[in-house]
């Protein structure tokens, strides 16, 4: 048997090719304001295209590199593209930022409160998307009022006929309604029956539909879960007659979203206060900055291919294993961005010089300069007015003389071989090796 390897070229157009048409159905069940916002945020109503998956590639070749079928991991790579886009648009907003990649924010377009209630439906479709299973399903239709299709309480009023028992009173849609209060009941109140609030072509779930004994233990109206070693073992899949839902990608996603929130609390707690005079000590100012990007940057990387093991079927340790492989080559990629936010070529960057330097963004290399006491770098980036191409420069400069650019560098290559470190322990198929780690070097020289 003769393995063909892919280039990274040829696996991201792929994983493109698999990711983005459920991508844009999943984004097309949203209601309309919320849909326009998610459109924005990703893209969809420029003239470029989106942007390279790199997230989706490692999702579906970890499911390879556990002896999955890539297909079933479609959905958590949709359900992580989703969560990355909330995130992204959360951190625009707290920051102010008004383009990334080139495009305008999405709450720069249509004002901050719609931005926000578009991103929280991006965050739920994504559990949506994660427990079901398929991206692409059908949403109900809204729920039909009792009140406006059934006649008032207590029955007829004065000089109207009421049906007879059993008769049926038709629904504003047309769709017959059961009329007339049950028998037994009080006051003639009437009952509302499943059936108003259930589309016909719906079945009936019934309590065993959602409970296996094996999976939970039922004792009254308590019922306890397996652990998540147990919902992690067979990959996350659910057998015949089981519920669809994904425990152990659901449990990993949630995870995801902690860390990325937790990331953002701290993220507004290190940011430079250009407006006072407080100040922080440059270590602490470094340690909160790594786990920034520990819990922003690794924890998306590491929840994408986390959900592609689960998806193949992967056993606990190597899910883990693969997990960690993420987070670290998300922290060395973040490495590399920031290490462009500064000196990056604006011919190949396509930014203007210094992009970072001229935010006052706490990059790493500005917090390791500031850690290695580059106090001239601390009264640069204290002064209110806005920085000239002369002291960017200044800046710059002086970042590189404490060693922080070097630091940054060796840094950013330690991150890469654990990695690949944590890749190897993992044990993958020899194909999806060769390919993820053609990946996480290329992430790291193009980050995205």
């Amino acid at each position: 048997m003769v393995t063909v390897l892919r280039t990274v070229d040829d696996v991201l157009a792929w994983a493109g090719l698999l990711v983005e048409p459920p991508l844009r159905t999943a984004v097309g069940r949203l209601p309309t304001p919320s849909r326009d916002v998610a459109e924005l945020q990703l893209g969809r109503l420029d003239e470029d295209p989106p942007g390279i998956r790199t997230r989706a590639a490692l999702s579906l070749v970890c499911a390879g590199a556990v002896g999955g079928d890539p297909h079933d991991a479609v959905a958590g790579a949709v359900a992580v593209e989703l969560v990355h886009h909330w995130s992204a648009l959360q951190q625009d907003l707290f920051d102010g930022d008004l383009t990334r990649r080139h495009r305008p924010t999405a709450w720069s377009v249509v004002g901050p409160h719609p931005a926000t209630l578009g991103g929280e439906a991006m965050l739920a479709l994504a559990f949506d998307v994660a427990a079901t299973g398929d991206p692409t399903r059908r949403v109900p239709r809204p729920l039909r009022q009792a009140t406006r299709e059934r006649q008032p309480v207590g029955g007829p009023r004065h000089g109207e006929d009421g049906p007879p028992s059993g008769s049926e009173l038709p629904a504003a849609d047309g769709t017959p309604v059961a009329g007339g209060p049950a028998t037994g009941e009080r006051g003639g109140e009437a009952r509302a029956t499943r059936d108003q609030f259930v589309e016909p072509h719906e079945e009936r779930a019934t309590r065993d539909q959602f409970v296996e004994p094996h999976d939970k233990r039922v004792t009254g109206e308590r019922v306890v879960e397996r652990g998540a070693a147990d919902a992690c073992a067979d990959g996350g899949r659910h057998r015949a007659g089981a519920a669809p839902v994904d425990r152990a990608g659901v449990r990993v996603l949630g995870d995801t979203v902690q860390q990325l929130l937790h990331s953002q609390h701290t993220a507004l707690g290190t940011a430079l206060d250009t407006t006072t005079t407080r100040r922080r000590s440059g270590s602490d100012l470094l340690r909160d900055c790594i786990t920034v990007v520990e819990q922003r940057s690794g924890a998306l990387l590491g929840c994408a291919c986390a959900l592609g093991a689960i998806a193949g079927g992967g056993d606990p340790a190597r899910v883990e294993q693969l997990r960690l492989f993420g987070v670290r080559l998300g922290l060395a990629v973040q490495f590399t961005e920031d290490l462009l936010g500064i000196w990056g070529d604006p011919h190949v960057t396509g930014r203007p010089a210094f992009p970072d330097l001229r935010r006052r963004r706490l990059s790493l290399p500005v917090a390791a300069a500031l850690a290695a006491g580059a106090d001239e770098l601390a009264e640069l980036l204290r002064h209110d007015s806005r920085l000239g191409d002369a002291e960017l420069e200044r800046a710059a400069k002086v970042i590189e003389r404490s060693g922080a650019r070097s630091w940054c560098v060796q840094q950013g290559e330690d991150l890469l071989a654990q990695a690949l470190l944590a890749l190897d322990l993992a044990i993958p198929e020899p194909a999806a090796v060769a390919e993820l780690v053609a990946l996480a070097r290329w992430a790291t020289r193009h980050p995205a």
